[in-house]
């Protein structure tokens, strides 16, 4: 297996191609998302899937061959979800143990309804790296109206016998993250520490709550998002590829529909598609700021930022810049701490919850 620069100096690459806008970046996304099946076993409240694309479980051949293309594209993450329940997939714990022999990093994002102790031991053993999981509510009440079909109490206990299962192995991985979206209009805009409480001993890595994605403005009316003032061209284009259960290359992870297909990976490879003509139209024209000529982008309000200029805190992370910051942020710990939590990973802002 050929040698590569790290992920964190593949990012400042991927960071140096956005902040100049490349139309053709030289290498491939960071990211990859894989659908195992857009099948689900719930119908949650602020999900946008309107059943107008076909269910299926992706072809284990296809899978192999999108992977092995994922390292010499320069991929160096994988997450096994898009627009369905990953455990649904027979096979997903193979899936994962393939992305890991291939020395990628590996995610799955699950409900965690179907995590059961025979699937948390095949998870463990498949040598996953992350596992976010999706509870939106800290009380019955809360959850069981955002996720509907689900058993609070259940879902719970699935989660608790997991972790108990990874402790009892000593295990480091995965990294086990909470996230919690909560609407904009509940007034408890906070995880309950009283149910956080209830993980005392047990191995999460992160509680976190999310404000609502708007899906590209499908749930507009719906769901009350965040609309920033300043226009920045969308960083998925420089950094993500999605991949639907049948190979073909959607919009973003917020196409959940498919209303933008960039091409078949049943047919063509990764490359070929990540500069294919349509993804440097549509790299052009973020950059040209005519994101309205694009039916994908034009009610998305990710494109929209409150804040400091982002173009600063982009550079800000590339060397030297990042290492003058680090001297600086030791001089004043406190003002590091307080960027370090209410820092944006994505599109979706993601807020900590405080110490």
């Amino acid at each position: 297996m050929a040698k590569r620069l790290s992920k964190k100096w593949a990012n400042y690459r991927r960071r140096y191609h956005y902040l100049r806008r490349t139309v053709e970046p030289p290498n491939g996304p960071l990211y990859l998302n894989v659908e195992p099946t857009n099948a689900c076993n719930l119908k949650c409240y602020h999900c946008s899937i309107d059943g107008s694309r076909k269910r299926g479980m992706m072809d284990l051949e296809l899978f192999r061959r999108v992977i092995d293309q994922a390292w010499d594209a320069g991929v160096y993450e994988v997450a096994l979800f898009l627009g369905g329940e990953p455990l649904l997939h027979k096979r997903l714990p193979e899936m994962i143990s393939y992305v890991h022999d291939k020395g990628l990093e590996s995610r799955v994002y699950t409900n965690a309804c179907l995590l059961t102790r025979e699937r948390s031991e095949e998870i463990l053993d498949a040598g996953l790296d992350f596992l976010g999981v999706s509870i939106d509510g800290d009380n019955r009440e809360e959850y069981e109206a955002m996720r509907v079909g689900a058993d609070f109490d259940e879902v719970v206990a699935n989660i608790m016998a997991f972790l108990e299962l990874k402790k009892e192995r000593g295990q480091d991985r995965p990294y086990v993250s909470f996230q919690m979206i909560k609407l904009k209009e509940n007034p408890r805009q906070f995880i309950d520490p009283a149910f956080i409480a209830r993980f005392d001993g047990l191995p999460v890595d992160e509680f976190s709550f999310r404000n609502p994605h708007d899906w590209r403005g499908e749930k507009e009316g719906e769901i009350s998002v965040d609309t920033g003032e300043r226009y920045y061209p969308c960083q998925v284009f420089w950094s993500a590829m999605s991949v639907a259960w049948d190979g073909r290359v959607v919009g973003c992870s917020a196409d959940l529909n498919g209303r933008q297909i960039f091409g078949d990976l049943s047919r063509e490879t990764i490359m070929d598609v990540w500069n294919g003509e349509e993804m440097k139209r549509h790299r052009r024209l973020l950059k040209e700021r005519r994101y309205e000529e694009l039916p994908l982008c034009a009610s998305c309000h990710a494109l929209w930022y409150n804040g400091k200029d982002m173009r600063l805190s982009l550079l800000s992370q590339l060397p030297p810049f990042e290492q003058l910051r680090a001297f600086v942020y030791r001089l004043n710990p406190k003002k590091w701490r307080q960027e370090r939590e209410s820092r944006s990973p994505g599109a979706i802002r993601s807020r900590k919850q405080p110490d």
